[in-house]
């Protein structure tokens, strides 16, 4: 409405549907155009410009050294990122997807940032009753120090997945686990713990999420990403 009212401003000559009609085409048809929400546009560049220090944020978070039983002689490190595959697994294991895959980093772009594990669960072949596949994902977090950020990035997937977990240390402090399974519990989104073993993870439910209905726009533009990025694990979900 902004834009129209600015364009009819300027060219008072030029009747209101001529210009609706060619800002609808510009909106929907312009490569330099992107639909970030409904009913909202932005120029690409400063859409990209807005992802990019989230982007940059998470990929630092994924990749950074988590220091292990630090008081030991040989103390150890391992990055988030570690844990991405075995989590995927886990979720199969305990049949909460049929196929789940690793994410992370930047591969979905946006200012919401990429989920680290990304499952679906679809019917299978001997169910009496077909359901429609339901979206699973995942934010992992090595550093017990970040419950509040996980639980942000946790609720912002659920946009587009009908589960959302939030995975932590058990070294998380007693205070922040009280809040955050208060929160989850609150909220919907699944909440489970793991040890800092790459060998052993040893992952236990302290919420189970509830199910939700995603927004079908976000989920759209989510797949769209998916295909551009990771076209094979796109194929192997869906």
């Amino acid at each position: 409405a902004e834009v129209l009212k600015a364009v009819g401003s300027a060219h008072s000559e030029t009747p209101a549907n001529s210009i609706r009609g060619a800002t609808h085409l510009l909106f929907h048809g312009a490569d330099d155009v992107v639909k970030i929400a409904r009913g909202t546009y932005q120029l690409a560049h400063f859409a990209e410009a807005d992802a990019a220090e989230t982007v940059a944020q998470d990929e630092a978070v994924a990749t950074a050294p988590v220091t292990i039983n630090a008081d030991a002689p040989n103390a150890a490190s391992v990055s988030e990122q570690a844990f991405y595959a075995s989590f995927a697994e886990w979720l199969e294991e305990n049949d909460e997807v049929t196929i789940a895959g690793p994410l992370g980093g930047s591969v979905l772009g946006g200012k919401w940032g990429t989920p680290d594990v990304m499952g679906v669960l679809k019917p299978r072949a001997q169910d009496i009753f077909k359901f429609e596949p339901q979206i699973v994902t995942a934010e992992i977090k090595a550093t017990p120090s970040q419950p509040v950020v996980a639980f942000g990035q946790a609720v912002a997937y659920r946009l587009f997945s009908h589960k959302s977990y939030i995975v932590v240390p058990r070294t998380t402090t007693s205070d922040d686990m009280n809040r955050l399974t208060s929160l989850c519990s609150i909220h919907g989104v699944g909440l489970v713990v793991f040890t800092l073993d790459i060998d052993q993870p040893d992952y236990g439910v302290v919420v189970l999420p509830a199910i939700a209905s995603p927004d079908m726009f976000y989920v759209n533009t989510m797949l769209d990403r998916l295909k551009a990025s990771e076209p094979r694990l796109l194929n192997r979900l869906f």
